[in-house]
């Protein structure tokens, strides 16, 4: 697909309805977006900063107020299938959350509104857990307990991998306060990595990833020289949507091949940029390279982003 057209969609939503900033494939009658999201596979909430010009005063009012819930879309639209001649755009989700915080601040003869958000921050702060299971409990068991206390914040079950091969708990096993640090505890002792993507909770081994893979190389979008890593690779492209945290990409660079590098990495973490006038509109990965079908686990489980 040529990536040309950027576009972005915001959606607002709240108990009294909601409203989308830019709706639609058009990209040349749009409200000015910018945003930095930045997300990776520890159990910290994945952030998003946004930008919006010129919101209508009813919507400026109703952010953060009546509508706290945000879901931000971005891509690029082919120039064909605005002309009607078929074809399809790479928009998608880069960030769902809720809102933390807003302002409205003036520039000239504009209004920039800027919200922070937090992907599963009810659920990550909020849930906790009081539960004692018997000697022989699957640990899958126990994860699903956590997770229908999530779900009552908000946050559903994404993809999960790795539990069933886990071996049952030998004694009794209880849990009492927060569900993020029982799931810590969780993924300490199994090797296993746990965060919320787009509000869904995602469980992998910590070798492993999710089957799904984009591309990276010249001539799909990427910017500049990829950096090798102790164990990995970092990398810039053009923005997609499906490069996201725990699912693997392919990076095809001479200066890989000349390293010997190269071919598949699992994304550990991935910052998003973007602006639909000008500046950057791309996506930056750190990945851990991804060989006979595992993950170099030269760093073990990573640390969570503040502490505790």
């Amino acid at each position: 697909m040529l990536q040309y057209l950027r576009k972005i969609r915001v959606t607002f939503q709240g108990a009294s309805g909601g409203f989308v900033v830019n709706p639609g494939n058009e990209t040349g009658d749009q409200l000015r977006v910018s945003f930095s999201v930045s997300k990776d596979i520890s159990g910290e909430a994945n952030e998003a900063s946004i930008e919006i010009w010129n919101l209508a005063k009813d919507h400026r009012n109703a952010v953060g107020k009546e509508l706290d819930q945000v879901t931000l879309e971005a891509g690029y639209i082919p120039p064909a299938m605005l002309a009607g001649g078929g074809g399809s755009s790479n928009v998608g989700i880069i960030f769902k959350g809720r809102l933390r915080d807003v302002e409205h601040r003036r520039e000239g003869a504009d209004i920039v509104t800027r919200i922070s958000c937090g992907d599963g921050d009810a659920a990550l702060r909020k849930a906790v857990i009081s539960k004692t299971f018997k000697a022989g409990t699957p640990v899958k068991e126990v994860v699903e307990a956590l997770q229908k206390e999530f779900e009552k914040e908000g946050v559903d079950r994404g993809e999960w991998k790795g539990l069933d091969d886990l071996p049952p708990f030998k004694r009794p096993y209880s849990m009492c306060g927060s569900c993020s640090r029982e799931m810590d505890r969780i993924g300490r002792s199994h090797r296993l990595y746990w965060s919320s993507q787009n509000e869904a909770i995602e469980i992998i081994p910590s070798d492993a990833a999710i089957e799904s893979s984009a591309f990276i190389s010249a001539r799909t979008g990427m910017v500049d020289t990829p950096t090798i890593t102790d164990n990995g690779v970092r990398v810039t492209a053009l923005l997609n949507p499906e490069i996201r945290p725990n699912r693997k990409v392919i990076v095809e660079s001479e200066t890989l091949e000349m390293n010997g590098e190269g071919g598949a990495y699992r994304v550990s973490s991935a910052t998003y940029n973007g602006d639909n006038r000008d500046g950057d509109f791309t996506v930056t990965i750190v990945g851990e390279r991804f060989e006979s079908g595992k993950v170099d686990e030269g760093i073990g489980v990573p640390p969570r982003k503040k502490g505790g």
